[in-house]
C-alpha cells in the first residue's frame, strides 16, 4: 500500500507553541561556537545548554518545569574551554558527561530539583583521562549502564564510567580524518560514525573491526548520523558537491549506496536529526533555521514523509525530551526544546483528539523504561539482553529518581517535588537509599547562593529534604500551614462592562471600495458626532464624509466624495468644529477641508486650503486637545511640525529626532506630548520651553509601529507596541520617570493596537484593523496598574473604530462610552454600558463631571504664547434624575437564619423523635382480645367427618 494511504495516528501531531511568558527567556545564550554537539540536551529532569562563558566553557542547566524570566541561571562550571558536546545517562536524569575544546570528559552529577540552594557546580563526580585533541562527541550506550563513547579527531574510545574513576575498555582509530558523529546501535552492540574523510562506517567497539563502510555526503562540512532504534536504518544529514543541504536514508546491512536520498537547500547551517522510535516521529532541524521539519519515518519508499513544517525563532540548537516526561493527560506524544537567541522555546507535539478527559492509551505504545538491561562488565563481556520496556500510563511512576549517582557511587537522597510538573509521575514521593559513597568518591563542590533553579515555592509550605536515615515506625504528621485570607478579586466598577451593537437601521451598509493601505500610524477611521470619513481605494484620495443623520445603503456609484489628489495617508476631525477635516496625503500636503452644514451633497476638489512644509510623506496629523488650530504632523523627513491653522503657517518644530515617530500624543493639560519612535525610545516633550526632549526611556522592542496615550490626570503612560517576536505587548511607564513598570503580553498580530482612554473611567479601549474584538482594561495606581475587563466581541472583522465625547452617552441606560466601527463594507455604531440595577437613579458613581472637550480653552497664537487655561467640567445628570448616592436606603431583608426559633428551626435528632412519634401516633392500639381470639373452636370427632 502506499504511503499515501497509510493510515498514522500521528500525521496530524502539531507543536502547541506556549506563549511568550510560559517560554524561558533572558538566557545569556548569544554567540555559541561552531561544534558538533547540538548545544542542548534534556533528560526527564532536567534541561542542560551552553551559556555564554569569559575563560571557560560553562552550561546552564534548569527544570524541566522552568518558564518566564531567568536573571541568573544555574552554572555547571564544566571547563576551560568552550563544552563541544554533552549527554544525560538514559538511565540516571541526574548523570551529566561533557566534552571540551580543553581535552577533557567528566560526568556532573546535577542536584536534586527541589534544593533551591544549589546555583552553581564546579567539581565533576568523574573526571576522564585527557586525550591529545578536542573532544568532539560524547554519547551513552543505550543498553549498557555505565559506557560511555568519546570522539576526539580520528579516534573513538570507550569508557566503563563504573565508580568513581572511569577506565578505557575499547578504542578504534581507523578513520583517515575527523570523526563528525557517532551512533550506537538500539541494542548498544555497534557504533556507526560519519566522517570528514566523506565516509560512513559501521564499527564493533569491542572487537574492533569496521563492520560495514560506505561513501557518505560529499562535502567536508559538518555532517550527522543518527541510527534509528529497533530498526536496521540510519539517517545522515550533510552537504552535497554543491554544497546543498541532503538527507539521507541508509540500511545499516549495505552502506554502498543510500536507499534514499533528498536535497533541502543551500542553507549553511547544519541539520540537526531526532528521531522517537516509539511513534516513528522525525524532526530535521538546521542551525540558524526558523523552521520545525517535522516527518513521519516508514521502511518503504519513500522512508520519509512531509507531515508539517513549523515556524520558531531562529534556532542555535534542539533536544528531545525522553517519552517517560510526557503529559499523557494532554495528548503529548514528543516534545522538543529549541534553543535560540536568548530563549528556549518547548515544542510540545500533541495528537489532536476531540477530548483529553480520557487517556488515549493507542498513541502511547511502550516506552524504554529507564532501567539498563546489561551492567557495564556484562556488555564487556559481550553479553546481550532485550532492552527493558514499560507502558506509559497516568499515575505510574515512569521517572527513576532513586538512581540518581548510584552509577558513580555517590550516595542521594531525593526530596519530594512540592510543585506539580509536566511529568505523570512528579506528584509521588520517592525516596532512595543508595549505597554509600567510599572515601576515596569525589564529591561535588556546590557553592550556595541567591535559589534560582526553581519558582519560589510559598512560605507556608516549605521543603523538606529526605534523608538516607530510617524513618520512624510512626511518622507524626506534619501540621498543616495556615491558610492564608482569601485576596480575592480586584473590585472593579467596570469589571463586567459590556458591548452591544446598535440598531441596523442606524448603520451604513453597501460601502464599497474602502482603502485598506492606509499607513499603520493611522487610525484609518474618524468621526464626530454629525459624520464620518472613510479613505476610498484607488489613486486620487478620495474620501466619502457620510452623515450619520442620513444612514442608508449607499448607492453604488451616486455617493459624493472629496478628492484630495493623492494617497491619503492620514485625516482628523477638528474636535472644535465639527465641519473641518484635515487630511495629510503622500505628496506632503496638508489638505484642509470645511463640510457643509447639511452634508456633502456632490463629488469636490476644492479645499478651504492647503499647506506644505515636509519634504517628504506625512503619515500623520494630531489635533491639540485645547488650543483651536494647532495641529502636529509627522513626516519622513524625520520632522515634527507644529502648525496654526489660524496663520496657516509652521509656528513649532521638534528636534532630537533621529528616526521614524510612530505615534504623538498630548497630555490632557496640553502642556507636555509624548512620542514613541523606531529607535525604540520613548520621549516627553514639553514645546514651548525647549524643542529638545525632557526626558526619554526604553520603547517598545519592535519595528512594526505603537501608540502612546496619557491616563491618570497625566501620571502614566500606556504604550502599544510589539515585541522582538512581534507580539503585542502593553507598557505602562510613570510619566516622570519613563521606567516601564508593567509590561503584558496579548498575541502574535501583525496589526498595531490601537488604544483610547477614558478619563472618567480610567478604561482602555484597544482594537486593531482586521480583528474581531475590543480588549478593555482598567489603569489605575496599584500594580500592575492594568486590570483586564470584559472584552467585546464581534461577528465580523473591524477596520477601525472612532470614539466620541463623552457628552453623547445615554445615562439613563448606563452607557459610559459611544462609538463607529468600520468594516469592509458598512459603518456600524457601537455602545459600551454598565450593568446595574437601579437604573432610574444617576449613577453618580460611575459619571464624575467631565471635561468640556469639546469647546476650546484658547487659541493656538495663545497657547504659543505660554497661555494655560484648563477646560470647564460639567455634570451629566439629567435634571429629572436623583444621583444613586441620594437613594433611599432599602429596608434590610429578613435572612434566613437571623435568629433561632426552636419552633422552627429543629436539630436532626429532634425531627427523627418527631417522626417516630408520629408513626407510633397513627397504629391503632386495642387492648382488648383480637379477632382470632373470638372464633369458636371445633371438636375432635368432627375431623373425622
Amino acid at each position: 500500500m502506499a504511503w499515501r494511504f497509510k493510515v498514522s495516528k500521528y500525521k496530524n501531531a502539531s507543536p502547541k507553541f506556549p506563549k511568550r511568558e510560559e517560554q524561558i527567556l533572558d538566557l545569556p545564550v548569544t554567540d555559541i561556537t561552531q561544534s558538533c554537539g547540538n548545544h542542548i540536551k534534556a533528560s526527564c529532569i532536567y534541561m542542560v545548554f551552553n551559556i555564554d562563558s569569559s575563560g571557560g566553557g560553562n552550561l546552564g542547566f534548569l527544570p524541566l518545569s522552568a518558564s518566564g524570566r531567568q536573571s541568573n541561571v544555574p552554572t555547571i562550571h564544566a571547563h576551560g574551554d568552550f563544552v563541544t558536546d554533552f549527554d544525560f545517562s538514559p538511565f540516571d536524569d541526574y548523570l551529566l558527561a561533557t566534552g571540551s575544546q580543553d581535552n577533557q570528559v567528566s560526568l556532573w552529577l546535577l542536584p536534586d530539583e527541589n534544593d533551591t540552594s544549589v546555583t552553581s557546580i564546579s567539581q565533576p563526580v568523574v573526571s576522564l583521562p585527557v586525550f591529545e585533541r578536542r573532544v568532539e562527541n560524547v554519547l551513552w550506550n543505550p543498553q549498557s549502564d555505565g559506557i560511555l563513547a568519546c570522539t576526539s579527531n580520528t579516534c573513538i574510545k570507550v569508557y566503563d564510567v563504573t565508580g568513581a574513576d572511569g577506565k578505557q575498555v575499547c578504542e578504534f582509530s581507523g578513520h583517515e580524518d575527523q570523526i563528525q558523529s557517532v551512533t550506537w546501535q538500539g541494542d548498544g552492540a555497534l557504533l556507526a560514525t560519519s566522517c570528514r574523510d566523506k565516509k560512513l562506517r559501521v564499527i564493533d567497539p569491542r572487537a574492533g573491526t569496521v563492520v560495514q563502510e560506505g561513501k557518505g555526503h560529499q562535502n567536508v562540512k559538518d555532517s550527522r548520523l543518527l541510527w534509528l532504534p529497533r530498526k536496521d536504518y540510519m539517517i545522515s544529514t550533510g552537504f552535497g558537491q554543491s554544497r546543498t543541504r541532503q538527507v539521507c536514508v541508509w540500511d545499516s546491512r549495505n552502506l554502498s549506496s543510500s536507499v534514499h536520498s533528498m536535497d533541502i537547500d543551500s542553507s549553511t547551517g547544519t541539520i540537526m536529526p531526532l528521531y522517537d522510535p516509539d511513534t516513528s516521529m522525525t524532526f530535521l532541524i538546521g542551525k540558524g533555521d526558523t523552521s520545525l521539519n517535522f516527518m513521519e519515518f516508514t521502511e518503504k519508499d519513500p522512508y520519509l514523509a512531509n507531515s508539517g513544517v513549523d515556524r520558531c525563532e531562529q534556532i542555535k540548537g534542539a533536544a528531545m525530551v525522553p517519552k517517560r516526561a510526557m503529559s499523557l493527560m494532554d495528548g503529548e506524544v514528543n516534545r522538543l526544546l529549541v534553543l535560540c537567541q536568548r530563549t528556549i522555546v518547548p515544542a510540545p507535539y500533541i495528537v489532536p483528539r476531540k477530548s483529553y478527559r480520557d487517556f488515549h492509551a493507542d498513541i502511547y505504545p511502550v516506552t524504554l523504561s529507564g532501567e539498563p538491561s546489561l551492567s557495564a562488565a556484562q556488555w564487556i563481556n559481550k553479553e546481550s539482553a532485550e532492552p527493558s520496556f514499560i507502558s506509559p500510563e497516568p499515575g505510574k511512576k515512569l521517572v527513576k529518581r532513586e538512581r540518581r549517582g548510584q552509577l558513580v557511587g555517590v550516595s542521594s537522597s531525593v526530596t519530594t517535588p512540592t510543585t506539580q510538573q509536566s511529568q505523570p509521575d512528579m506528584t509521588e514521593a520517592t525516596t532512595s537509599k543508595a549505597p554509600t559513597a567510599t572515601e576515596s568518591s569525589p564529591k561535588p563542590v556546590i557553592n550556595s547562593a541567591k535559589p534560582q533553579i526553581n519558582k519560589p515555592k510559598p512560605e507556608s509550605a516549605p521543603q523538606t529534604q529526605t534523608t538516607a536515615e530510617p524513618l520512624p515506625e510512626k511518622p507524626q504528621p506534619s501540621p498543616k500551614p495556615a491558610a492564608k485570607p482569601f485576596a480575592g478579586v480586584r473590585k472593579s466598577k467596570f469589571r463586567h462592562i459590556q458591548g452591544t451593537m446598535h440598531h441596523p437601521s442606524s448603520a451604513y451598509t453597501n460601502l464599497r471600495k474602502v482603502c485598506k493601505t492606509v499607513p499603520g500610524e493611522s487610525d484609518m477611521f474618524v468621526a464626530n458626532e454629525l459624520r464620518c470619513a472613510v479613505p476610498l481605494d484607488g489613486p486620487g484620495g478620495d474620501m466619502h464624509i457620510l452623515e450619520f443623520s442620513k444612514a442608508c445603503k449607499l448607492s453604488d456609484t451616486e455617493t459624493p466624495v472629496i478628492t484630495n489628489g493623492s494617497k491619503v495617508t492620514d485625516f482628523a476631525w477638528d474636535p472644535f468644529d465639527d465641519r473641518r477635516l484635515v487630511v495629510v496625503t503622500d505628496n506632503a500636503r496638508i489638505n484642509v477641508w470645511k463640510i457643509p452644514e447639511n452634508g456633502l451633497e456632490e463629488t469636490t476638489e476644492e479645499v478651504e486650503f492647503c499647506m506644505r512644509g515636509h519634504m517628504e510623506k506625512i503619515y500623520f496629523v494630531r489635533f491639540h486637545p485645547l488650543a483651536s488650530g494647532l495641529i502636529t504632523t509627522a513626516s519622513y523627513d524625520m520632522t515634527v511640525r507644529m502648525w496654526d491653522l489660524d496663520q496657516r503657517k509652521e509656528v513649532l518644530r521638534l528636534e532630537g529626532l533621529d528616526d521614524q515617530v510612530y505615534n504623538l500624543s498630548w497630555s490632557s493639560d496640553g502642556r507636555f506630548c509624548a512620542t514613541v519612535s523606531k529607535d525604540k525610545k520613548i520621549k516627553v516633550f514639553e514645546p514651548r520651553k525647549s524643542t529638545v526632549a525632557l526626558r526619554e526611556g526604553p520603547g517598545p522592542d519592535g519595528s512594526r509601529g505603537a501608540r502612546v496615550v496619557w491616563t491618570l490626570q497625566d501620571k502614566y503612560l500606556v504604550v502599544t507596541g510589539f515585541d522582538r517576536m512581534s507580539i503585542q505587548q502593553i507598557l505602562i511607564y510613570q510619566s516622570d520617570e519613563l521606567q516601564i513598570l508593567h509590561k503584558e503580553d496579548l498575541t502574535t498580530s501583525p496589526a498595531i493596537l490601537v488604544p483610547f482612554y477614558d478619563p472618567d473611567s480610567s478604561v482602555l479601549f484597544l482594537n486593531c484593523r482586521g480583528d474581531r474584538i475590543i480588549n478593555t482594561y482598567e489603569v489605575a495606581e496599584e500594580e500592575p496598574h492594568l486590570f483586564p475587563c470584559a472584552p467585546f466581541k464581534m461577528e465580523t472583522a473591524l477596520q477601525g473604530v472612532s470614539f466620541l465625547p463623552k457628552r453623547v452617552c445615554d445615562v439613563r441606560a448606563v452607557e459610559v462610552a459611544r462609538a463607529w466601527r468600520l468594516t469592509d463594507s458598512g459603518i456600524e455604531g457601537l455602545t459600551f454600558t454598565v450593568p446595574r440595577v437601579k437604573m432610574e437613579f444617576f449613577q453618580d458613581d460611575l459619571y464624575p463631571p467631565t471635561r468640556v472637550t469639546w469647546k476650546p480653552t484658547m487659541t493656538a497664537a495663545e497657547w504659543l504664547s505660554g497661555l494655560n487655561r484648563q477646560p470647564q467640567t460639567i455634570s451629566l445628570r439629567p435634571p429629572d434624575m436623583a444621583p444613586l448616592s441620594e437613594a433611599p436606603e432599602e429596608a434590610p431583608k429578613v435572612k434566613k437564619f437571623e435568629s433561632y426559633n426552636p419552633e422552627t428551626y429543629k436539630t436532626d435528632q429532634q425531627r427523627k423523635d418527631e417522626l417516630l412519634n408520629a408513626m407510633v401516633g397513627k397504629l391503632d392500639l386495642d387492648e382488648g382480645p383480637l379477632p382470632q381470639e373470638m372464633f369458636e373452636g371445633v371438636d375432635e370427632d368432627e375431623w373425622d367427618d
